[in-house]
């Protein structure tokens, strides 16, 4: 009986001490605003693929345009806005291949049924593969989401994209651009990007970065170096792209870093195990992925207040399997705890122990509040 008497205070103790271990509570404000991001989206797939039964067309073909976000569908819904990075084109011809590329990936214009489908209001088009079809692909991509109502940001040598958001008076801007253009002569025009967003009015400014090692599960100096320099610029939130596998979180004096949040509704491969031998993990299977969903807070008068953070553990397949079914999938129980548990592992525990995941709500981290500038 003492045992047990023990060991249910120990259990109260720990609930009332230990941040996350009972279910974190959302912070309350005059206004908020709740984005979600996720990781890698390829709506097509590359020419070797293209009119096999196993490839991301023949799926679309079979189940129709609503399949690859069905299993999310319902989050992207309960959301004001959501962000996927959109990793290559919307085009309807083979034409005008960029011939230094290994994957170039596109798909029929008629695929942003898929977006506007789902619940997805935004995409991050500055990246390595929106050139894949050279400037052509590239404005029947931008041509293509303007005219679904679906806004898009980013920046190459070929065009110069930034994108507003607004609710209630709270105007949120958004910047996105590929690490090899912001370390040539585009790099000054990125800070100038973020100064004309802060011209408008932006009470929140997010940057997306493509920049990391594909298929590594640490962070590196280059996306550090670029984060430091986007917060500098004003950017409050930075966002991580292109390594194909999920990575952790920093968060420092109020500003928020998330460095890779892997792929997502990925049809450039139909197979999930990394094949590239300059991998440290090649040869194993990618399924992990996250949604990152964030509460942002402001106060009457449109003060950003700072950001709640949930992490919602997912696989990139609902098959298990090195299948890629093209469907990405919220996953729960002991999966759950492995893709947190990857994040963690890019994530110094002395800086950020994480909050743990919760069956039914996801990760919800502590209210950050927003940095002193």
């Amino acid at each position: 009986m003492r045992r047990i008497a023990f060991f249910l205070m120990m259990t109260l103790l720990l609930t009332a001490v230990i941040p996350g271990f009972a279910e974190t509570a959302i912070y309350q404000a005059p206004k908020q605003v709740v984005i979600t991001f996720t990781g890698d989206c390829t709506l097509g797939c590359d020419p070797m693929e293209r009119g096999r039964s196993s490839g991301f067309e023949s799926y679309i073909e079979q189940y129709g345009y609503g399949y690859p976000f069905e299993k999310v569908k319902d989050i992207f819904e309960r959301d004001d806005l959501t962000v996927i990075n959109l990793e290559g084109t919307l085009y309807d011809q083979d034409a005008n291949i960029a011939p230094d590329k290994t994957y170039h990936f596109r798909g029929p214009t008629d695929y942003v049924n898929i977006l506007t489908s789902s619940s997805i209001e935004a995409c991050s088009i500055g990246n390595n593969h929106i050139l894949d079809y050279g400037t052509a692909g590239m404005q029947s991509t931008i041509d293509t989401l303007d005219a679904a109502g679906i806004g898009w940001f980013g920046t190459t040598e070929y065009c110069n994209g930034t994108y507003i958001y607004e609710k209630d008076g709270v105007r949120i801007g958004f910047y996105s651009i590929y690490y090899s253009d912001w370390v040539t002569a585009i790099k000054t025009g990125a800070k100038d990007s973020i100064e004309a967003l802060k011209a408008a009015g932006c009470n929140l400014i997010i940057a997306c970065i493509h920049v990391g090692v594909e298929y590594d599960t640490r962070h590196d100096m280059n996306q550090e170096k670029m984060a430091d320099a986007f917060i500098r610029y004003g950017a409050d939130v930075v966002i991580g792209n292109h390594p194909h596998s999920i990575q952790g979180i920093r968060e420092q004096d109020g500003f928020c870093t998330l460095w890779s949040l892997g792929n997502f509704a990925f049809g450039g491969n139909s197979s999930i195990i990394i094949s590239r031998k300059r991998s440290p993990n090649y040869g194993n299977m990618n399924l992990n992925a996250f949604i990152a969903q964030f509460t942002f807070s402001f106060d009457e008068n449109n003060r950003y207040l700072g950001h709640q953070l949930n992490l919602i553990p997912c696989f990139v397949t609902g098959t298990g399997t090195e299948v890629n079914n093209y469907q990405p999938i919220p996953v729960t129980g002991n999966d759950a705890e492995k893709v947190m548990k990857a994040i963690q592992d890019d994530t110094p525990y002395r800086r950020l122990l994480l909050n743990p995941y919760v069956e039914g709500v996801g990760a919800v981290q502590e209210f950050v509040p927003a940095p002193v500038r």
